[in-house]
């Protein structure tokens, strides 16, 4: 079966099987359910576990899962939406069981393995929470964010200095932050991370080692790109990217995806 990674607005969503998972945060509010079975969670620190098809949990829960099956994962990006959505879910417990829209999240991430790329939009466009979304500018309507885009991408090296990009667009710092995020639907720098886990992907999927495809990518080494992952789903990207193991990589923002091809042409 094919894995698959969609970078939402606001979110990300894996599709896919993964092993076990041992004690974790996940640094972010989040959200799993299995897709053809339950699932059982422990809070760390209890002996007691918990079985649901669906758990809605916040970003300081340490817990440990155990999957069967097919999983779909929702990751809240920061502040996001999605994110206070997922936290009011979880409540003072920080942890919730079976919330109204599982049957939506499974749904939708049975048609995600189902179709091909070109029908995401529409799933997306339907079903909840992503149609409760607020609607992201037109990136290619502001040549000075396509500037700031192109940056990121040609240099994923670089430590992103907002400051310095904001000067060479004649716009303040939180002006881009703030634009930048309105038409990307990602903050500046998270987008940066996601842009460079992206083309690590790439080259491991080409065969490159985890170290090799981590230095591509523009990362320190392979401590760092596995560091960036966990901070962004709470798992090492070996859970994710086993050998031989396809990953399908989805951008809801269609025009980003567009500059994305012809950039990495």
């Amino acid at each position: 079966m094919q894995n698959v990674i969609c970078a939402l607005q606001g979110a990300v969503l894996f599709v896919g099987k993964l092993p076990d998972l041992a004690f974790h945060s996940t640094v972010t509010p989040a959200a799993i359910a299995g897709l053809d079975t339950d699932i059982k969670k422990r809070i760390k620190g209890s002996s007691q576990w918990m079985t649901a098809r669906c758990f809605v949990f916040d970003g300081t829960l340490n817990h440990e899962t155990v999957l069967n099956g097919t999983v779909g994962i929702l990751f809240a990006d920061p502040g996001s939406e999605i994110g206070e959505l997922l936290t009011k879910e979880a409540g003072p417990e920080r942890l919730a069981k079976n919330p109204s829209w599982t049957g939506d999240l499974i749904s939708t991430c049975w048609e995600i393995l189902k179709t091909k790329p070109e029908s995401y939009p529409a799933i997306f466009g339907k079903t909840f929470p992503f149609n409760r979304l607020s609607p992201t500018k037109n990136i290619l309507d502001d040549n000075r964010l396509i500037y700031v885009l192109r940056q990121l991408i040609d240099n994923p090296e670089e430590t992103v200095n907002v400051e310095k990009l904001s000067d060479a667009i004649g716009m303040s710092s939180s002006w881009l932050q703030h634009e930048f995020k309105n038409a990307v639907g990602l903050p500046l720098r998270a987008f940066r991370k996601w842009f460079r886990i992206k083309t690590a992907v790439i080259f491991l999927q080409q065969g490159a080692t985890m170290a090799d495809s981590a230095i591509a990518a523009g990362f320190y080494d392979q401590a760092h790109f596995t560091n960036v992952f966990r901070e962004i789903f709470g798992i090492s990207p070996s859970l994710v990217f086993s050998k031989g193991e396809p990953i399908h990589w989805y951008v809801q923002n269609e025009q980003i995806e567009k500059m994305l091809i012809s950039l990495e042409k």
